[in-house]
């Protein structure tokens, strides 16, 4: 049976705008240590910081922490206080889009996945439904804390208690529309939903993205051509609201000139991996690709993916001669299991 007095196994995706200062990013890893630590104490839960993915283009830092109950609360309460303390959103220079110097702060049910339940069927309902309402909970507290605590207003975006996605909010890109002035406006006229907070932007760290999502994989694909026209094509052709035949289910794609290094990067989130996963969308690239002439030097795992799709993408990337570049346990179940039961 569901033990009800167990927390639900939830994880969180922070996206914070520093990948470029080392001596940012290492306060930020102790802030998250610590709140684990410290939250820990308060209700004998437990928390994982199962891997932090850096990267000077996009000058980004993801953060994916596993765990339960104040030990999970308090490391993303600590991340946030310490990236608004620390990053002054207008200094940034990544090629990512960013609103915020805590950009975007997902929680995902981990108990709501189909594969995590066991028993019988209302055995894994009773546990959908905790996770489910134990990550909406957690949202509303994050909010409240970056909004009264921090003065960050909390923008809300994702998947609704019912499920559904939020209008005009549903993803990322769909709140960044238009740029942090845009955002800013949207706000004010009450487009945008505001989960708590002023309506005004924070002076240094901007907003903060923040609401409930399903587990996507976060993937990107780099290519040997500095023609930011090759890439953005490529990136059109895959997403899912492509008229084209190329148009894979679930995915979003954006194309970006990666300076340092004199090469491009389709960069996509793969938010239905088990119908279409990196492997599928590796494929994709690399034939779009060869019909631009231009070469695929390097796939990448941005944090961490369900175990099922890892072996399809190594071998995929043996296939095509691509190297891939991952954490060194990518798998999300293996971090899930570290916390289980």
């Amino acid at each position: 049976m569901h033990d009800a007095a167990r927390p639900p196994l939830l994880e969180s995706v922070p996206n914070v705008s520093a990948g470029r200062d080392k001596g940012v990013v290492n306060e930020l890893i102790a802030a998250v240590d610590a709140g684990i630590v410290e939250g820990a104490a308060l209700d004998d839960s437990s928390a994982v910081l199962a891997d932090v993915h850096v990267d000077h283009d996009h000058d980004r830092t993801v953060f994916t922490v596993v765990g339960r109950g104040e030990a999970l609360a308090a490391a993303l309460e600590a991340l946030a206080a310490t990236s608004v303390e620390l990053i002054d959103i207008h200094a940034g220079h990544g090629v990512h889009p960013r609103v915020g110097a805590l950009d975007v702060l997902p929680v995902i049910a981990l108990d709501a996945r189909p594969q995590a339940g066991a028993g019988d069927a209302a055995t894994r309902d009773a546990m959908r439904d905790a996770g489910r309402d134990a990550a909406h909970a957690l949202v509303e507290r994050l909010a409240a804390y970056l909004g009264g605590e921090l003065g960050v207003p909390a923008v809300a975006y994702g998947q609704q208690r019912d499920g559904s996605l939020l209008a005009n909010a549903g993803f990322t890109g769909a709140v960044r529309r238009g740029g942090p002035a845009s955002v800013a406006e949207r706000i004010a006229s009450g487009e945008l939903e505001l989960l708590a907070g002023p309506r005004s932007p924070h002076p240094s760290a901007g907003v903060t993205i923040v609401g409930v999502r399903s587990v996507l994989v976060a993937f990107n694909v780099d290519l040997a051509t500095d023609n930011l026209d090759v890439v953005r094509a490529i990136a059109a052709s895959i997403r899912a609201t492509a008229a084209t035949n190329d148009a894979l289910p679930g995915i979003r794609a954006l194309g970006f000139l990666l300076d340092s290094r004199g090469i491009a990067q389709v960069s996509t989130n793969i938010e239905r991996p088990s119908y279409v996963g990196p492997a599928k969308v590796l494929d994709t690239i690399v034939r779009l690709a060869a019909e631009h002439e231009v070469e695929v030097v390097q796939a990448e795992l941005v944090g961490l993916a369900p175990g099922a799709t890892i072996a399809p993408l190594r071998y995929a990337c043996t296939r095509l001669g691509v190297p891939l570049a991952a954490a060194p346990q990518p798998s999300l179940d293996a971090a899930a299991a570290l916390l289980l039961p």
